[in-house]
């Protein structure tokens, strides 16, 4: 008798844990369905991270590798605002840094190294934001009416100042401070605008690197009276210090931005093997 108390027991505990398992699933499926359609919409990879934690979305787009997810939360710190981020990291390296937030959002506490204030002549975009950029004439051709326009859709999702677009060589970041993921639609048109600003991106460096670009035989063919050459990376002048010449283009970068680069930053150059001068 007490063998079958025992066994009753034990299935008891079985099919109660089952239970819970398959309302866990069905939870966890239900609250992140915006993140499993997304996966679905874009043939990417849906990784779940447990049942406390949002799950993340991965794909390829025009040759980077997008992810999408929540911000992690810092520990110690309560009542953190949840931020969506979409982040496009570059399958090639781009010499080309932008900070873009909405004026009411604070400022860090400097700019980002070698970046000045862009003003693209649109009164209306110049009072809502504030952009520094390392290429003046590359942000301008990136910021075209159209990445404006998906700019300022993303921030109509979120309260004043609740966004930024964050560019550096490897990757791009848009950040909505908001748990997107509650709306499948609102998940799926940050994502979408996101892609837009992506693409504009590449095709503004594209443009703006194709333009001048000139290939010489020797380095002695630079044209020092023009001034010190600005480095593409950081966009700050090659003073002194160490200088990698790329050995395909014959463009100057400081040694440390061709490290972090881990190539020629002339869009469409892709060089490997840099000369040290």
């Amino acid at each position: 008798m007490e063998l079958v108390i025992l066994g009753l027991i034990v299935l008891f505990i079985y099919l109660f844990i089952r239970l819970l398992s398959t309302i866990g699933a069905w939870v966890s499926g239900s609250r992140y369905r915006a993140y499993r359609q997304l996966a679905a919409w874009y043939h990417g990879r849906y990784e779940s991270r447990g049942l406390s934690d949002p799950p993340t979305v991965s794909f390829i787009h025009n040759g980077s590798t997008v992810r999408v997810g929540l911000a992690p939360t810092i520990a110690g710190q309560p009542q953190q605002i949840p931020r969506t981020r979409v982040v496009a990291r570059f399958g090639r390296g781009i010499p080309f840094r932008l900070e873009l937030a909405p004026i009411a959002r604070p400022a860090p506490p400097q700019a980002p190294k070698g970046t000045r204030l862009v003003k693209l002549g649109d009164p209306v975009f110049d009072r809502a934001f504030v952009a520094q950029a390392n290429d003046l004439e590359m942000a301008r051709d990136f910021l075209s009416p159209r990445v404006r326009w998906m700019i300022g859709n993303l921030q109509r999702m979120v309260h004043s100042g609740g966004m930024l677009v964050s560019i550096n060589p490897e990757r791009l970041l848009v950040q909505i401070d908001r748990n997107l993921g509650q709306s499948p639609e609102a998940l799926a048109a940050a994502v979408r605008e996101s892609l837009v600003i992506h693409d504009g991106l590449l095709e503004g460096v594209l443009r703006r690197m194709n333009q001048g670009i000139a290939i010489v035989d020797q380095p002695d063919d630079w044209d020092e009276g023009s001034g010190p050459p600005i480095c593409k990376v950081c966009g700050e002048p090659i003073l002194a210090g160490a200088v990698i010449v790329c050995a395909s283009c014959n463009t100057p970068h400081h040694r440390d931005c061709w490290e972090y680069v881990g190539a020629c930053s002339i869009y469409g150059c892709n060089g490997k093997i840099g000369v040290a001068e």
